[in-house]
């Protein structure tokens, strides 16, 4: 319980700050004091309250096409990813994801981004990227790095990045609870994470309306990055 505390912590002001990225945080740590299938468990209890405060922060800011064109075919793919967090060894589908989000993260530092907003056929392809990962690693990350590469600035993609994940923690929340991989010890460990976790993502959305647009990307990015290397060498 002290673990998931200190971790939770950390990763709140990461997921506070930038919108993504907590749950990644714990996960590349908690491999080192339990299961895989009990840590995406553990995850999604810690995350879920403070996704419900960030989404009600920014709730009047949010592009609801664009949102629920990724979030449906997330939904939809959402079990299959589970299914294989249950059937199968996750190690290569983290490694995999590592490996082209580092090199999206060198596309990013070195300046490229798409000059026009996804396209609906676009939203539809992440979203069920993103809904096979989600569901197998609980890890935003694909959707994240769609999300950056676009020309949003940092209030659209930080807001679109909340409001997707909203919604697909909901649905995952509901396929967990139903497939029997998170159980009421998951709750009782992960409950103090929680309350630092919420602490955390407060404290990291303090710094994010305070930061300029450049900061937030650089910061975003830097995330990214390490949280790829983590997982490809994990």
């Amino acid at each position: 319980m002290l673990a998931v505390a200190l971790v939770a912590f950390g990763a709140g002001l990461i997921r506070g700050f930038t919108g993504f990225g907590g749950p990644a945080f714990i996960l590349a740590i908690l491999t080192l004091f339990f299961a895989p299938v009990t840590i995406v468990s553990k995850i999604l209890v810690v995350d879920f309250f403070t996704n419900v405060y960030l989404f009600r922060a920014c709730y009047r800011q949010i592009n609801w096409r664009a949102t629920l064109t990724m979030v449906i075919p997330t939904m939809i793919f959402m079990p299959l990813g589970h299914w294989l967090l249950i059937e199968l060894d996750p190690a290569w589908m983290k490694r995999a994801m590592a490996l082209i989000i580092s090199a999206a993260c060198v596309m990013m530092l070195i300046g490229f981004r798409y000059r026009h907003p996804m396209t609906r056929n676009w939203l539809i392809f992440v979203g069920i990227c993103s809904g096979v990962v989600f569901g197998g690693t609980y890890i935003a990350l694909v959707a994240v790095v769609f999300i950056l590469l676009g020309p949003y600035d940092k209030d659209e993609g930080r807001t679109l990045i909340i409001s997707w994940s909203f919604f697909t923690v909901l649905g995952f929340a509901l396929i967990s609870a139903a497939s029997g991989t998170t159980v009421l010890d998951d709750i009782t460990t992960a409950l103090p994470g929680a309350v630092t976790y919420m602490l955390g993502a407060w404290l990291g959305s303090l710094g994010f309306r305070r930061s300029s647009e450049k900061l937030f990307r650089r910061a975003a990015i830097t995330i990214l990055l390490a949280l790829a290397i983590v997982n490809l060498v994990s």
